[in-house]
């Protein structure tokens, strides 16, 4: 049975292999423009390529919305794709690709977060006490394991940039919570990506901060990585092979993409991993993987707990074609 999958697991495995070079793709093209160009050049072409799918799959019905639904899109672009991927990029102007990649990694924590809060998703102690050791991790990485810089808040801005932009994303999960049933997740990300990406042109032309610094061959690949690989191939990918094995058992892959972004940062872009990063991001990992099997045992046992979790879960993949 294992064996009759291994092909859909090696799909996830690659999708979070792409998903895991957004940071690097980000920290090299900081060189290259800003970061609302960035945002905004990004996701006009990640819309176009998805509604041209949309068309050659469902046809001119396919790309029509509620207005109801298409109010909410307009929301989930603000939060989702303006300031998420916009303080991201900003944020890595300022911090390594490998520790925005740990950073990030909190992201499922802090949804959990916000759907007790309002969507009533209830969590055992076991998993309040994961979602608490990833977060202090993280934090250990923003103040560097000092304590006198927690006290003292004295931050590097660029990791409590990309600390910031989770939260947008996780806002971003919630929010979708109030679309139509039927709206498909293609249609989302393309209506949203749209909307994001004419957000960061009209307040980048308002603000003078559409620049281009370089442009070069290299700048040019990377951009390519960040649109079409991450933006359109991992994530059908992932929605293929999800549909197959699994959200419940899909969905522990996400938590490979801050590895492979550690490992992209300290390989090709020789940063350097310091001691307080590796302790942080063993924090990061133990508190996950806790909250794994709390949301496992909590699974078993309510159903619709059960569906409220995999649906978030679901959700919460998208991020890595986003972020």
């Amino acid at each position: 049975m294992l064996y009759g999958k291994l092909k859909y697991y090696l799909i996830l495995l690659l999708a979070c292999f792409i998903w895991g070079a957004t940071p690097l793709c980000g920290r090299v093209l900081k060189d290259s423009m800003s970061p609302m160009l960035i945002t905004a050049a990004r996701f006009y072409v990640v819309a176009l390529i998805l509604f041209a799918l949309i068309l050659i799959l469902h046809g001119k019905k396919g790309l029509l919305v509620s207005g109801h639904d298409l109010k909410i899109l307009l929301i989930m672009s603000v939060v989702g794709i303006f300031l998420h991927n916009s303080l991201l990029f900003e944020g890595l102007r300022f911090t390594p690709a490998s520790n925005a990649a740990i950073i990030e990694s909190i992201g499922p924590s802090v949804t959990s977060i916000l759907a007790f809060f309002f969507i009533g998703e209830r969590l055992s102690s076991s998993g309040w006490l994961g979602i608490f050791i990833s977060c202090f991790g993280a934090i250990f990485i923003v103040c560097k394991g000092s304590i006198s810089t927690f006290v003292n808040f004295e931050f590097n801005i660029g990791e409590l940039l990309v600390l910031v932009c989770e939260i947008m994303w996780s806002v971003y999960v919630i929010i979708s919570w109030r679309l139509s049933s039927n709206i498909s997740a293609l249609v989302v990300t393309a209506y949203t990506g749209l909307f994001g990406a004419t957000l960061c042109l009209i307040t980048g032309l308002c603000m003078g901060a559409l620049e281009v610094y370089r442009f070069t061959l290299s700048d040019a690949w990377y951009f390519f990585v960040l649109s079409v690989f991450a933006g359109v191939v991992s994530f059908a990918s992932w929605n293929y092979a999800i549909s197959r094995v699994g959200a419940s058992k899909g969905s522990t892959f996400i938590y490979l993409v801050p590895v492979f972004g550690v490992m992209f940062g300290v390989f090709l872009l020789d940063e350097a991993f310091s001691s307080y990063e590796f302790i942080g991001a063993l924090f990061v990992v133990v508190g996950m993987l806790i909250s794994i099997r709390a949301k496992s045992s909590i699974r078993e046992k309510q159903k619709s707990i059960r569906e409220i979790k995999q649906e978030i879960i679901q959700k919460q993949q998208n991020k890595k074609r986003h972020a």
